[in-house]
């Protein structure tokens, strides 16, 4: 019984053994497949859905990539488009461009990727189609070596699921991203994210067909995009210079805001106080504004009744939004009040958030801040005792 059992047990490591070699050498051919090919073009359904969204968005592409060794921002050339009920475009990158054909509105903007201007694809839900790990497929090979990343195999008839386990961080916890192989082709046919933070989920994934290797070439985009090129106004993307971004300077005297104290959507107060004021202009999916939270709280209670602190949301400021708000502040406490607004003054010059604003007993500016720091308690903690001390 006893040399029964450990024949069991040796058949069933060399079993073991042999599946994990036939792992290892689909996952070299693949990674090898796509370290060879030059080019490939695929359509792919890329999901997201964000942290406290209910709903995912979804974008359906058609996507031409050739790599570029010698380019040091996205290390290839490509075109993709993207139409639904959001846009109607092309993204067309060849170093150091990168251009955003508007078929609706007959124009092009050019962006100079040289230059750090990449946000159309690195800022944008739609760059994420371009993530499937063609022109850096040395990425997924570090991941699965990576000592701290635990991986998972799972075999089925056509695929081999990978499964990598990242670990926890600061924020995010229960993070893993899964890709599924194409045994027959060595092909990544899907790839599956999802990272939590506190009890909140945020799920990707790339569903990939009709993928060709080595099919198409440099003029194949001349005959795709060319028409656009020579036909469409073209315009130089202009960034936001510092000057841009100045808030309102201390001494200036803060525009009255007009909305509606959460949860009371019925009646439309104006904004007043004779205290001094933090003004924090932050929304539910901001994780600089969420981060930024807690330092305020802690601002209050230090100096309770003695100061107000006022959170003005202007994207959540519907009453359909009134579960997402109650759901966010039983996970993330505030505090302090929250105030919904349709529209803030210009004057405020929101372009980013958080936004800080501190206010006097008189309504001037002291203090302005835009994005979270770690010294954010202490940076506003040294002017709320230099106001309140002041005769």
């Amino acid at each position: 019984m006893r040399q029964l059992v450990l024949l069991l047990l040796i058949l069933t490591n060399l079993q073991v053994f042999g599946q994990s070699k036939k792992n290892e050498q689909l996952i070299n051919e693949t990674i090898l497949k796509y370290k060879s090919h030059n080019s490939v073009s695929y359509d792919i359904e890329y999901m997201i859905k964000f942290f406290d969204n209910d709903e995912p968005n979804f974008v359906n592409s058609n996507v031409w990539i050739i790599k570029d060794p010698l380019d040091t921002i996205f290390n290839s050339k490509f075109v993709y488009n993207r139409r639904d009920s959001i846009v109607n475009n092309y993204k067309y990158y060849n170093s150091p461009y990168l251009n955003v054909i508007s078929l609706n509105e007959e124009k092009i903007v050019r962006f100079d990727a040289s230059k750090g201007h990449t946000s159309p694809i690195t800022g944008n839900i739609d760059g994420d189609v371009l993530k499937i790990y063609f022109f850096d497929i040395e990425r997924l090979e570090r991941k699965i070596n990576n000592t701290k990343n635990k991986v998972k195999y799972l075999d089925t008839e056509n695929f081999l699921k990978i499964t990598i386990l990242y670990p926890d961080d600061e924020d995010f916890h229960d993070c893993e991203e899964s890709f599924y192989i194409d045994k027959t082709n060595q092909t990544i046919q899907k790839i599956t994210y999802q990272a939590k933070y506190k009890d909140q989920i945020q799920k990707n994934s790339w569903v990939l067909s009709n993928i060709e290797f080595n099919q198409i070439k440099f003029s194949d985009f001349e005959n795709r995009i060319g028409k656009y090129l020579k036909t469409f106004k073209l315009d130089d993307y202009k960034p936001l210079t510092e000057e841009d971004y100045k808030l309102l300077g201390n001494g200036a005297t803060a525009p009255k805001i007009t909305g509606n104290i959460f949860p009371n959507y019925d009646k439309s107060i104006e904004l007043n106080t004779e205290k001094i004021v933090i003004l924090d202009f932050w929304y539910t999916s901001c994780m600089p504004c969420i981060k930024t939270i807690p330092h305020l709280n802690k601002l209050k209670d230090k100096f309770k009744d003695k100061i107000e602190i006022i959170g003005v949301n202007p994207i959540e400021n519907k009453e359909k939004h009134k579960e997402k708000i109650e759901n966010f502040i039983k996970r993330t406490p505030m505090d302090y009040p929250i105030f919904l607004v349709e529209s803030i003054p210009s004057e405020y010059n929101i372009r980013a958030y958080p936004t800080l604003y501190i206010l006097d007993k008189n309504r001037r500016i002291r203090y302005s801040k835009i994005g979270f720091s770690d010294n954010t308690y202490e940076e506003l903690d040294k002017i709320l005792n230099e106001l309140i001390n002041e005769k």
